[in-house]
């Protein structure tokens, strides 16, 4: 009886066992059964995507911006950050690593691995899985389809897509089958049309990887600040290991990772009653994890590289696979944030103007620039390549020197300042329905006030949320800080923190070399340079001398006593219709000598420059002014146009300022200045190219003579500390400079424009409301708000060695020897030199 259940028994394990291997491999084979019947017999092409989606996925392209080296990314702008590189720009460690792991016979199947798929049945999967690179790829194409599909049923209101109901009709097996059967019809499309080596490098540049880096690429931006030709083998590892799930294996994740919430949701307990040692076994497993799985990556590509499988690019040795897996993770994590890195107030202004110009349309109502198809280009999703004039190394400085100077001088002082006031951080004179209409505004311009609004709560309710205390982030020079205030006090803190601007502009093209909105981007949005408009103050005043230079009633070194002027203005038609504008002088003592027009510039004297507008005329001298700034560029109002014009009341730009000034520098040549070089689409056409915008503003004897006198202003006047060090660490600039500094009422702005043979640099220094503000002009006049900034600028680009700027003096125009405006051509002199502190 033994002997019998004995041989009974191995017959009946062996029919079953038959039957079941049977019915697998028949389970197994129906997708290639299905393959062959959809390959050969019924293909339907509007159902299956076409590979050639690869190559035009303009929608998961990011834009890139560069600086004025063609090299150097400024930033991106994107909907999905991804950026495609070509074969040879991959690191050869992630090829080999990549097909040791995901596909170690990549080089010899026709897009199926028929040995994996068998053995994948047989071992139900627990030997590994079936899928090619080529199937993973076809699955990434297949998924582009349909959320290609479904975006555009979405914006044409048309509801489920065919597909979309297809598989609603079906159950989860049948589902899971009808999408494998696709992705092998692909994957023998993409073998049948594609190279090996072009497959690879498609595959890598779709992966999404997670935090914003989709493609080998971005990632390896984001998780080593690397090219992906500079991957190591052990980074390329943990890589590739991200291939078989980026959430589970990520080298970055566990250190962002709240466990504590995490911890609280799976025990089903509040957030208190989760320990720190929880926490802490917790991310050392996430972070085994990603370690572990490097690991095998490592390990399955010294196993190839033993067997010299013929597919590798590169191969490590026993000794070299020891060494690697007992290193430690280490990443270098680049936040991916249209905010974050260098001159993100730039790139925010560069985002209108290249929108303007691809929405730019021909008479006959198309579109100037298009995409082949007629469709217009998307800075978000057609990967395009901006080229700007940007240098990165002065843009650098630029901000450093900004951050540098409000930290370190000017916060402290003037939060100092601020709460000597009642009504902080209000001027001690402002009344209280100022204070109230300012603070209503900004309350009525917060997201609180606008989310609230758009909820429906009251008025009411509203207005009192903003005096209830509450947790928040604030801005700090050290960092953000976690507080609890009031909304209303968080209002008056950040109305507090003093802001500037910046901008630097070469003068004989008009490149923009540096941009700096502000102090802070994600606290401070309003941009400094184009958006923000303030009075300019003395900053004008070259503009009024070289108008009396034109006008021909005065010369540089030509005098006029130092006293009171008035300017006459006709305001009728009889001749007693006359009224007399007579400024005072701010910060002087007018003692009646001789004063030389150029030194009138030098030390900013009020009555000097009003004296100059006399000559000119209460009309006449207004309209030369405004007539010269227009040519400049700058848009003078008609409301403008009066002889208070010569003190600066008037708002403007820094970046008009700067254009305007450049024409000192370039020979009374005004070029408009510009950003953008060219704009190339994905595949290097050129889209865009810029047009320089130049005209003649005035004589190039004009523009040196102005040049001179504002070099007087740096080298005797009141930009002198910017030579010397007697007054802060910010001087020792004694290269050939010119220059003007400003101060508006009450010192509310401070200004300095400073001119070189290279670079015309404008910088603005302030606060929100020109009703916050230094009491006195210790700290409160330009040279010592703004000069600053600009010193500690260029104290760091002359010294760079990848900066090359002109340390020579401005050129002489031939024959200035024998111009009316040479001082010594006419034997004039301007007398003694001016005290450095003399005006604003």
């Amino acid at each position: 009886m033994s002997k019998k259940a004995k041989t009974e028994k191995p017959k009946f394990k062996k029919s079953i066992s038959t039957s079941l291997i049977v019915l697998l491999w028949l389970v197994g084979l129906l997708p290639f059964f299905s393959i062959i019947y959809l390959r050969y017999v019924k293909t339907d092409n509007e159902s299956l995507p076409s590979v050639s989606m690869l190559e035009n996925q303009e929608e998961l392209l990011a834009t890139t911006v560069f600086a004025d080296d063609g090299v150097t990314e400024l930033g991106k702008y994107w909907k999905v950050n991804r950026t495609s590189v070509s074969y040879n720009e991959i690191s050869p460690y992630v090829i080999s690593a990549l097909i040791s792991t995901e596909d170690e016979r990549f080089e010899t199947h026709s897009g199926i691995d028929i040995k994996a798929v068998g053995r994948a049945i047989i071992n139900m999967g627990e030997a590994g899985g079936a899928s090619t690179v080529t199937q993973q790829l076809a699955k990434l194409i297949f998924t582009l389809k349909e959320r290609d599909e479904r975006r555009q049923a979405q914006q044409s209101g048309a509801g489920p897509t065919e597909e979309q109901k297809r598989l609603e009709k079906m159950s989860g097996i049948e589902r899971r089958l009808y999408e494998k059967v696709k992705e092998n019809v692909i994957a023998l499309r993409l073998e049948k049309r594609y190279t090996k080596n072009e497959i690879l490098t498609m595959y890598l540049n779709q992966f999404d990887f997670l935090y914003n880096a989709v493609g080998i690429s971005s990632a390896s931006k984001v998780y080593f600040n690397k090219k992906a030709s500079e991957l190591s083998p052990e980074e390329a590892a943990i890589l590739v290991g991200m291939c078989k799930n980026p959430g589970l294996y990520n080298p970055y994740g566990f250190t962002v990772t709240n466990y504590e919430d995490r911890i609280a949701r799976r025990n089903n307990v509040s957030k208190d009653k989760v320990t720190a040692e929880e926490v802490r076994a917790e991310r050392e497993k996430d972070s085994l994890r990603a370690i572990t799985r490097r690991n095998t990556v490592l390990y399955k590509w010294y196993e190839n590289s033993a067997k010299d499988n013929p597919a590798l690019t590169s191969k490590i040795t026993k000794e070299e696979y020891d060494s690697l897996k007992v290193l430690p993770i280490q990443t270098d994590y680049q936040t991916v944030d249209h905010k974050e890195g260098l001159a993100p107030y730039f790139r925010e202004s560069l985002r209108g103007s290249i929108s303007n110009i691809l929405s730019e349309k021909l008479d006959n109502g198309e579109l100037k620039y298009k995409k082949p198809n007629g469709e217009a280009y998307s800075i978000y999703e057609d990967g395009l390549k901006i080229y700007t004039t940007i240098n990165a190394d002065i843009q650098k400085h630029a901000e450093n020197a900004l951050t540098k100077h409000l930290k370190k001088n000017i916060q402290e002082p003037f939060t100092k300042n601020n709460l000597r006031s009642k009504n902080y951080p209000f001027a001690y004179n402002i009344k209280e329905d100022v204070v109230e209409n300012l603070m209503n505004s900004a309350r009525k311009r917060s997201e609180r006030y606008i989310k609230m609004r758009a909820a429906g709560i009251p008025d009411s309710e509203i207005e009192a949320s903003f005096d209830k205390a509450t947790t928040m982030k604030v801005f700090s020079w050290n960092g953000e800080i976690d507080t609890v205030m009031t909304p209303n006090d968080s209002i008056r803190y950040y109305k507090n923190i003093m802001r500037a601007g910046l901008v630097s502009v070469e003068p004989q093209t008009g490149f923009i070399k540096a941009w700096v909105g502000g102090p802070d981007i994600n606290h401070f949005a309003y941009d400094h340079v184009a958006q923000g408009k303030r009075q300019v103050g003395s900053t004008i005043k070259p503009f009024i001398y070289s108008a009396g230079m034109q006008f021909g009633v005065i010369t540089p070194c030509e005098t006029t006593p130092n006293i009171s002027y008035c300017v006459d203005v006709q305001t009728g038609s009889r001749p007693e219709d006359m009224k007399s504008w007579c400024p005072k002088n701010a910060g002087s003592k007018m003692d009646g000598k001789p004063v030389a027009f150029e030194k009138g510039l030098a030390s900013s004297m009020n009555n000097i420059t009003v004296s100059v507008m006399s000559r000119m005329g209460g009309v006449a001298g207004p309209r030369a002014v405004a007539k010269l700034m227009r040519d400049l560029n700058i848009n003078v109002r008609e409301e403008d146009i009066v002889p208070a014009m010569c003190l600066g009341v008037m708002d403007l730009s820094l970046l008009e300022m700067v254009g305007a000034q450049s024409a000192f520098v370039n020979g009374g040549i005004y070029t408009q200045p510009t950003s953008i070089i060219r704009i190339e689409d994905r595949n290097g056409n050129v889209i865009y190219e810029h047009q320089p915008i130049a005209r003649e503003a005035m004589s190039e004897e004009l523009a040196y003579a102005t040049l001179k006198m504002m070099q007087k202003v740096v080298t005797q006047g009141t930009a002198a500390s910017l030579r010397g060090t007697w007054r802060g660490d910010w001087g020792g600039i004694t290269q050939p400079t010119a220059g003007k500094t400003g101060t508006t009422q009450n010192n509310s702005d401070g200004w300095f424009m400073a001119l070189t043979p290279d670079l015309v640099t404008g910088v603005w220094v302030g606060a929100e409301d020109m009703a916050i503000r230094f009491r006195s002009m210790e700290w409160g006049q330009g040279a010592r708000l703004a000069l600053p900034i600009y010193g500690y600028m260029m104290q760091e680009v002359y010294k760079d060695p990848n900066i090359h700027i002109s340390t020579d003096d401005f050129e002489e125009p031939y024959g200035f020897s024998s111009s009316m405006y040479n001082c010594q051509n006419n034997n004039q002199t301007s007398g003694s030199e001016a005290d450095p502190g003399f005006g604003i």
